[in-house]
């Protein structure tokens, strides 16, 4: 099989080089508020790895990620609201 954690390290270092004049050292876009843990580019390199992989469903990748990546993830943003 695949493995996620590897496949996002490698979109994630590629976001940051496009992003790197949209964001701050954090990866996130500029904004008032709280800062969240899981930043911006990491969300982005998550959604492309995840729709490269066929994963097109969210229900089903929060559930991979929930399961069988939850240590290489440990910020993951809550979809609890």
């Amino acid at each position: 099989m695949h493995n996620l954690k590897t496949n996002f390290d490698k979109m994630l270092d590629i976001c940051k080089q496009f992003g790197k004049e949209f964001t701050n050292e954090r990866g996130n876009i500029p904004r008032c508020g709280v800062v969240p843990r899981f930043s911006d580019l990491e969300i982005v390199a998550l959604s492309l790895r995840a729709e490269a992989l066929s994963i097109d469903s969210e229900n089903l990748l929060f559930i991979k990620l929930l399961t069988d990546y939850k240590d290489d993830f440990p910020y993951l943003i809550s979809r609890r609201q």
